[in-house]
């Protein structure tokens, strides 16, 4: 199973749904949600053996690509802490007690890239 993790992964949401959908018929829900919900659930188990076909299909699925700039490390730091700052005119100040240390974890990243590729 652990060649095929990425299709457990897929596979497992789907199946998480489905239990989602197994407690909306619990709760009576109309007719229109089971069609909606449920068709989410087949094409997410659709997707789930697509990912399977693939990982199947050849050895390269677990090729690891290594970022030519150490600085781009901080870009999805970075990325995360603008859309808490966004989020914070919209549900307070209190955010920014998240993307400041955030900010902070970014420049520590590009620092160290800075000096690490001077080598």
């Amino acid at each position: 199973m652990k060649r095929h993790l990425p299709y457990a992964v897929v596979a497992g949401w789907g199946a998480l749904n489905g239990i989602l959908l197994a407690v909306l018929g619990i709760y009576g829900e109309s007719s229109l949600v089971f069609w909606l919900y449920g068709s989410v659930v087949a094409l997410l188990e659709l997707a789930a053996l697509a990912v399977l076909a693939a990982a199947r299909s050849g050895p390269d699925q677990q090729v690891r690509y290594r970022v030519p700039d150490r600085g781009a490390a901080a870009a999805p730091v970075v990325a995360v802490g603008c859309a808490l700052v966004a989020l914070t005119f919209v549900y307070g100040v209190w955010l920014l007690a998240l993307a400041v240390p955030l900010f902070g974890v970014a420049l520590a990243l590009a620092v160290r890239a800075a000096t690490t590729s001077g080598r």
